[in-house]
């Protein structure tokens, strides 16, 4: 097997010198900088004008996972040329591990599993607030290897679809069939970031990676070019949309519900949960049954989908978490702070989509005070978000939630604060259960002519407000421009 390096980065490219200390870039490409935001994206570092929305690639977060997975289904459905070559590719890599391990070569069939690794450059998976990728361990390798040799089905016969081994080996769960996929496909994705960049403006470094050869079976280093996170000078590998869900097609939830309970279960127990292994093990005994399913997934191809990377909530379970809101008293009486908390983040995070893109829900304390944040960023999607950012800096919007019957002055002084102290920007918003009363209003006057920053306020009405345009077509962010408006009438002329 060939000598592999992983991620090794070996000169600085796009024509730039290596990349300096303050890790500055040519001007035309976009300047590395070391953002305040939270949860960056690419487009964040490099300042680059790459919306979310005219891009047919996810834009990666640099500090955590987005929770997502390539899905080798939408491969195999997909009218794409490429893409169906692509699914072969990867079927071409599970075979040549079937083929050693009944071959008594299991060794060999183990090391090939051991150049699968989670591509921490994709940004895809379920770690929270962070990014960080492992291989398939010596256990679960010898599993695999093991299925095949005492499966007589897999003797003569290799899989269709990789994720069978999801419903035949332990321990390999919806993740690891991204994993695989990922690791087999990523020649193809480092040459599709490297020509999305090219077309977009993203700086990019050559890296060295390995990646699948289906004509020589079997892994091989390559050097490619790769945007990258300039706070590591670790790659960053791009995927397209179109082949993201959430849990791919053919998984072992589905399977459980629509087949094996249905069918192995005998009535009164088909709501009674049987361990995963026994599952598996069954399966492995009566493999008839995994086809059938298997089978019956091809059959329904057309219902698969790619996941959009966010789904606003239904306008009537809008109108039920509003109602609940308005309905709680202020205070903390009841847990009545947590629940308003958790019902605006909902709420806010739908209506304003897709003008603001949610970036983060955080828990911040001020002496002592338990504060709670919902972080939009701001890619200019409105003419009057657009101002916001060239007034404000706003490159991201943070909404502040508080559950009190009247604002006072301290709730807008800890807001302005944290602006001064991060870097997303000089606007912000507060969100309470009545308008503020007079001094606050004037408050915010003082702040805004010392410091040059915008606090704007929003109350129960206003979210009302924000359900009504939604129900008349128009876009609720309208709301946070109103308000804008008629805070700029108050300021000093």
């Amino acid at each position: 097997m060939s000598a592999l390096v992983r991620g090794e980065v070996l000169v600085a490219a796009n024509d730039h010198e290596a990349r300096t200390e303050s890790t500055e870039l040519d001007s035309s490409r976009g300047a590395a900088r070391d953002v305040g935001t939270i949860n960056p994206r690419l487009s964040d570092v490099f300042d680059l004008a790459i919306r979310q929305d005219e891009v047919e690639f996810v834009i990666p977060h640099l500090k955590e996972d987005l929770p997502l997975s390539i899905d080798p289904f939408l491969l195999w459905k997909s009218d794409k040329a490429e893409y169906v070559r692509l699914h072969e590719t990867l079927l071409s890599f599970i075979d040549k591990v079937r083929v050693e391990a009944v071959g008594g070569r299991e060794l060999r069939a183990q090391l090939l599993l051991s150049e699968v690794v989670e591509p921490i450059e994709l940004g895809l998976g379920y770690s929270s607030g962070t990014k960080k990728g492992s291989a398939i361990g010596p256990a679960l390798r010898a599993a695999i290897v093991a299925a095949f040799r005492e499966m007589p089905q897999l003797q003569s016969t290799g899989l269709d679809h990789v994720e069978f081994l999801a419903l035949l080996v332990p321990k390999i769960a919806e993740d690891r069939i991204s994993d695989i996929t990922a690791s087999v496909l990523k020649k193809w994705l480092a040459d599709y970031s490297e020509s999305q960049s090219k077309k977009l403006g993203i700086p990019t470094k050559e890296f060295r990676m390995v990646g699948w050869d289906p004509d020589r079976l079997d892994w091989v280093p390559f050097n490619c070019m790769l945007p990258y996170n300039p706070s590591d000078d670790s790659p960053v590998i791009l995927c397209p949309l179109d082949l993201l869900r959430r849990l791919p097609w053919i998984n072992y939830a589905d399977y459980y519900r629509t087949a094996y309970a249905h069918l192995v279960l005998p009535p009164g127990r088909a709501k009674k949960a049987v361990p995963k292994e026994s599952v598996l093990a069954y399966n492995r005994a009566h493999f008839e049954i995994v086809q059938d399913y298997v089978a019956s997934r091809e059959a329904n191809a057309s219902l698969c989908a790619p996941d959009p990377l966010f789904t606003p909530l239904r306008f009537t379970t809008l109108r039920r978490k509003l109602t609940e809101l308005r309905n709680l008293p202020t205070g903390r009486v009841g847990g009545a702070d947590k629940k308003f908390e958790d019902l605006a983040f909902e709420l806010l995070s739908s209506l304003l989509y897709p003008e603001l893109d949610l970036a983060a829900d955080q828990v911040r304390t001020i002496s002592g005070a338990h504060i709670r944040d919902v972080i939009f960023h701001n890619d200019r999607k409105t003419a009057f978000l657009g101002d916001l950012r060239d007034q404000y800096g706003a490159r991201q919007v943070v909404i502040e939630l508080k559950n009190v019957k009247s604002l006072e002055t301290e709730h807008v002084n800890q807001l302005y604060r944290y602006l001064d102290d991060s870097d997303i920007g000089k606007f912000g918003i507060l969100l309470s259960r009545n308008p503020p009363p007079r001094n606050v209003v004037q408050n915010i006057v003082d702040l805004h002519s010392s410091k040059r920053a915008a606090v704007i306020c929003l109350d129960d009405a206003d979210l009302e407000l924000m359900l009504q345009l939604v129900d008349t077509g128009r876009p609720p962010v309208e709301v946070i421009r109103k308000k804008y408006v008629e805070f700029t009438r108050v300021l000093p002329k």
